[in-house]
């Protein structure tokens, strides 16, 4: 009303963008309709009638992703992917055992079931570990994705995702006595899900309320949240800690119950 130059900021939430593209659209135009008519009004006061400037210079200034680059939120995302694989030839780590005739030796050992399965994730798991370097390489110098966040946080992180899938890989293994089975059951479940349900290509916020709670049963929706997260916002484990424990809850539920269902005997 005085006729001075002044800044608005305007701060949008883009996680669903169907509704921020509206808002920033709404107020847009709103805004520019009330500078308009204040600024027509002073200078009809002022008695000049000649042509004016826009009165607004709207500037759109993403946060996590400036230059708006596909792969900056696609990479981080495809982490998660990736390192479901080993997860999936976990699937058929007691399958072949039946399939091979061997589970016999296996079960005439001495050892506890706790042992045994366990014995089984381990190897897998750290091969999984072993690629986590890798992939982050691959992302940061391969892709020119920026990682900001802690890296020790999240190799730990990648450590608890990938102990979560491994206890549902062996889970599947447990009830499906052929590889073919066992390896299309997995494909299924971390694939799919993967692909799908976990806000790789469709935003999360944008699911109905029943497949929202169908995603928030797999580990790779938790981990594309985190693994986004701490590449892009540089995200601490307080920011992420309800996706952390909702992995360490799936992992140690179908660990448990791999081990409460797994009968050493034939």
């Amino acid at each position: 009303q005085s006729g001075e130059t002044a800044a608005l900021q305007v701060v949008v939430d883009g996680t669903d963008p169907n509704t921020a593209g509206h808002a920033i659209q709404h107020i847009g135009a709103h805004t520019e309709h009330f500078a308009a008519k204040q600024a027509a009004e002073t200078l009809q006061r002022a008695g000049y009638t000649g042509a004016m400037d826009p009165p607004l210079d709207l500037r759109l200034r993403p946060w996590y992703n400036p230059s708006l680059r596909y792969t900056v939120t696609m990479i981080p995302a495809l982490v998660g992917i990736v390192l479901s694989v080993p997860a999936m030839a976990a699937s058929l780590a007691l399958s072949r055992e039946r399939e091979w005739g061997t589970l016999e030796g296996l079960i005439a050992t001495p050892i506890g079931k706790n042992e045994l399965i366990l014995g089984k994730l381990i190897p897998y798991i750290i091969a999984g570990m072993l690629s986590v370097p890798l992939i982050m390489l691959t992302a940061v110098y391969g892709y020119n994705v920026p990682f900001k966040g802690s890296i020790g946080l999240y190799l730990l992180l990648s450590l608890v995702y990938l102990f979560s899938t491994m206890a549902i890989a062996i889970f599947i293994s447990v009830f499906i006595k052929s590889q073919q089975a066992a390896i299309m059951a997995s494909m299924m479940i971390f694939l799919f899900s993967g692909f799908f349900l976990s806000g790789l290509l469709m935003p999360f916020s944008l699911m109905g309320p029943m497949i929202k709670m169908e995603a928030m049963m797999m580990p790779t929706t938790h981990f594309v949240i985190i693994s986004r997260n701490i590449f892009t916002k540089g995200a601490g484990l307080m920011e992420i800690r309800a996706y952390v424990l909702a992995l360490l809850a799936i992992g140690l539920i179908f660990f448990t119950l791999t081990v409460l269902m797994f009968k050493k005997k034939l």
